[in-house]
């Protein structure tokens, strides 16, 4: 646990970094500008996903070889791996080029080419990131690449706020190019080496058609995230994408401590499939994730959304339209939480394929719902509904999935989907239901919601995380205190 809670704590504060840069755009760029900023980032977003499969086959295939120190192997596999991320980055550019060339680019190309083409390369230097963090966590090199990525946001996020107020999204972009460059050179001080030589065109090819499941998944993953976006540059103006942007923010901060402990489990989960880690200690490791994740997350995401209209009042007041979607948001992206952890398992455990199934089920019948909202009322909060439904469609089947691989029995498939969901959906109902009593806006009553969520959640998170140590810090603490005393 303490590699999952390291990274996992590094990933926050990038994110809290980013979300201070966040708002420092919404307030300098307004809800057009800041919209006009979220479909840029699409580009970024997608772009990650230029490697075809070659990254996730390389996260399969190389932690078997680095356990067992067979260093030819494993040089083989990345530089076969870095050949399709150059392959697929190319042609990546290419396509957004040719996009931009046929004047499709709409809302892209409100400040000219040069945003669009410059995303172009940070998506670049991002995949060049993937494919060395890649690496060095199958090597086991966890703090090196947690540092790498605090420096990529400290940096990117701390140049775009700065520079944001006098050169709008050119310096967020500059910043953020910076940072990644900046990020990047940090993992090379690792002791590992990671080569940048393409080469194996052939192995490329089979890392890829290994990986292709498993890319399918997160590639339709990102596509279930970016349908409410999607929609928005195709059906609305900017100003509401730039409203209904608040929740992304929000939604963001909610699955990024979920996904951080994931991919650290991600890797140890492959080696045990596949016989080079002992399977019961890493289930175990998997369950307690699972668990301490679903009495954490609520908590956090219950507070954030007490606290969500007056912070938005007094630091963005035009903003204030969309304060109901990031509440809707806010919830969806927990129920969302509660299957990351499941979905990682079931990817790395060889369950892609029906995972992938049910992925696409939904995303193609959530792109109905979105888009058919978006058509009739494009309002962010009726937006952020249609997407959340999705999310918590979703999350139901993965649980599901997943507890019928890692139990034989139905009394603990049901306790690991209730360890999951149950704290999920108390601490939503009771956090929107706290933040319609008082005045919306109020300090004063945000304090008073507070003290009443923590006093009605605290019963639950003590019973749901009982066994698993979340209090021993505390504990521990309280200890010294005393007997300092």
């Amino acid at each position: 646990m303490r590699h999952s809670l390291g990274l996992a704590a590094s990933h926050y504060l990038s994110r809290l970094l980013l979300l201070l840069r966040a708002a420092a755009s919404a307030a300098a760029l307004g809800p057009g500008g800041f919209g006009t900023w979220n479909a840029l980032n699409l580009i970024l977003d997608f772009g990650g996903y230029a490697s075809i499969g070659a990254l996730q086959g390389l996260e399969l295939e190389l932690p078997p070889a680095a356990s067992r120190r067979d260093e030819e192997r494993s040089r083989r596999i990345m530089s076969a791996a870095w050949g399709m991320v150059v392959i697929g980055a190319a042609a990546f550019g290419a396509i957004v080029v040719a996009v931009l060339g046929m004047r499709r680019g709409g809302m892209l190309v409100t400040w000219g080419y040069g945003p669009p083409l410059l995303m172009v390369a940070a998506a670049w230097l991002q995949l060049a990131f993937q494919y060395h963090a890649s690496c060095l966590k199958a090597h086991g090199d966890f703090d090196t690449v947690s540092a790498a990525q605090s420096v990529q946001a400290t940096i990117g996020a701390g140049l775009g706020l700065a520079l944001v107020w006098r050169t709008g999204v050119w310096g967020l972009l500059g910043g953020w190019l910076v940072g990644s460059a900046a990020g990047l050179a940090w993992l090379w001080r690792s002791p590992h080496r990671v080569p940048f030589r393409p080469r194996g065109v052939a192995h490329g090819g089979a890392l890829v058609r290994l990986g292709l499941p498993i890319f399918a998944v997160f590639a339709l993953s990102q596509v279930l995230r970016s349908l409410d976006r999607i929609a928005f540059v195709r059906l609305a103006p900017a100003e509401r994408l730039g409203h209904y942007s608040l929740g992304l923010l929000a939604a963001g901060l909610v699955l990024y401590l979920p996904e951080s402990a994931a991919m650290v489990l991600y890797p140890r989960i492959a080696s045990a499939s596949q016989g080079a880690r002992d399977p019961v200690r890493t289930r175990d490791e998997v369950i307690r994730t699972h668990r301490a994740l679903g009495v954490l997350v609520p908590a956090v995401v219950g507070l954030g959304m007490v606290w969500a209209a007056p912070l938005t009042g007094w630091l963005l007041p035009e903003f204030r339209e969309g304060v109901d979607a990031l509440y809707r948001l806010s919830i969806g992206a927990l129920m969302l939480s509660s299957a990351t952890v499941p979905a990682y398992f079931l990817l790395a455990s060889g369950a892609a394929r029906p995972l992938l199934a049910t992925l696409a089920g939904v995303t193609l019948s959530s792109a109905a719902l979105v888009f058919s909202v978006a058509a009739r009322d494009p309002r962010p909060a009726s937006v952020a509904v249609a997407a959340s439904l999705g999310y918590a469609v979703f999350a139901l089947a993965v649980i599901a999935l997943a507890s019928r691989r890692l139990f034989d029995r139905g009394v603990e498939r049901a306790r690991f989907a209730l360890a999951g969901l149950a704290p999920a959906i108390v601490a939503a109902a009771l956090a929107l239901a706290a933040c319609h009593v008082g005045p919306r806006e109020s300090l004063r009553a945000a304090l008073l919601r507070s003290a009443a969520f923590v006093l009605a959640y605290l019963p639950l998170a003590i019973a749901f995380g009982r066994g698993l140590g979340l209090t021993d810090p505390v504990r521990a603490a309280w200890r010294r205190f005393a007997k300092g005393s």
